[in-house]
């Protein structure tokens, strides 16, 4: 379970960060201020941080986000940070990039999106699993594999993305239009066959048969939902 820190001084906003991360899988902590974040990094130490840069005037020098990541630097947290703000400026985005940050999400942004970010800086970062064992089949994640003994199935790359987002939600029913938010980036109200033309790809190197499923359920009219359990 990923652990995340969200530095984010408006409560309304961490309420509803708490509440769809922690439904999504991930333990979540939260800090309005410098000293919360850098106490919050010493007592539960994350897998990334998500820091706005528009953090309101406080009581603290130097409140915003960039002078709150120089102080998590400082106190030896040195894994993956996302910026997120309103601001759009050049110069904002290169002192973000200057500080180590491996991401930066411009507002207005969905829960989806930021998950996604959240998704592949962990996986760049060791931070997510890449290796699964289903009876007798192996999803290699790292190295674009499954393999069934000593035979193989190469995954494209957005083969790989669709599976891990599948597995990463396993037991959960998922939309076609998240699986187009999230792994292709486009509205969910685009109409086209995409998603459903890659989970018959995804089927085929699983050796999944869609009229009893192992692996990929389908939901008719709905989306799809990763079925099977480890071991």
């Amino acid at each position: 379970m990923p652990r995340i820190l969200f530095v984010e001084d408006e409560l309304a906003v961490q309420d509803t960060l708490k509440r769809f991360f922690t439904r999504e899988g991930f333990e979540v902590h939260t800090a309005q201020s410098r000293s919360e974040a850098v106490a919050a990094h010493e007592r539960f130490p994350p897998d990334a941080i998500v820091l706005d840069v528009m953090l309101n005037e406080g009581p603290e020098p130097e409140h915003d986000g960039f002078a709150v990541c120089r102080a998590l630097r400082d106190a030896g947290y040195d894994g993956p940070v996302i910026f997120v703000t309103a601001r759009t400026s050049e110069d904002d985005k290169l002192t973000g990039f200057d500080l180590g940050a491996d991401d930066y999400v411009t507002k207005p942004f969905s829960l989806k999106e930021l998950k996604a970010r959240l998704g592949a800086v962990l996986r760049r970062t060791g931070g997510a699993r890449s290796l699964y064992k289903f009876g007798p089949v192996e999803v290699d994640l790292d190295n674009y594999v499954i393999r069934h003994g000593d035979e193989e199935e190469r995954l494209s790359n957005r083969e790989q993305e669709l599976l891990r987002y599948l597995i990463e939600h396993r037991g959960k029913v998922l939309p076609r239009g998240e699986l187009l938010t999230g792994i292709w980036r486009y509205s969910p109200n685009v109409t086209t066959r995409t998603v459903d033309t890659h989970i018959l790809n995804v089927r085929k190197k699983l050796r999944d048969d869609a009229g009893n499923p192992r692996f990929i359920e389908t939901l008719h009219g709905v989306g799809y939902r990763f079925i099977a359990n480890e071991g």
